[in-house]
């Protein structure tokens, strides 16, 4: 018998939202990857990249998580992130591989100061 494994939805990841309108924005998310909901943005040259902890500056700086599934290996595409004001789950963020916990917390950090803040799902 086959599985169906639910998709994650913006309620996985999303916790709590300020004010509908402001804790999420619209940017250009960047060529050349699918982008999984949840995933830890950074912003580089006004473009929302997935969070490159191999890189160097702001390419490797948390900004925001991504709020939808995205696919831009055609190109370029306008994509909603959380970029203030909200609470995240822990459980639904994607990371880079080979993230440590060491960069999950400074990414956590970089988030808080955003009032972005990262907690267990109750």
């Amino acid at each position: 018998m086959a599985t169906f494994n639910e998709p994650k939805v913006l309620s996985d990841v999303l916790l709590v939202e300020v004010k509908p309108g402001w804790t999420k924005d619209r940017g250009i998310i960047a060529a050349g990857n699918k982008y999984e909901l949840g995933t830890v943005m950074a912003k580089v040259s006004g473009k929302y990249y997935a969070l490159d902890l191999a890189g160097t500056g702001a390419a490797k700086k948390a900004v925001a998580v991504l709020a939808q599934h995205i696919d831009t290996t055609a190109g370029e595409r306008p994509g909603a992130v959380i970029a203030r004001g909200a609470v995240v789950a822990i459980d639904g963020l994607v990371w880079p591989d080979g993230v440590t916990d060491a960069q999950k917390t400074t990414a956590y950090t970089e988030l808080e100061a955003l009032g972005i803040i990262a907690r267990e799902q109750l």
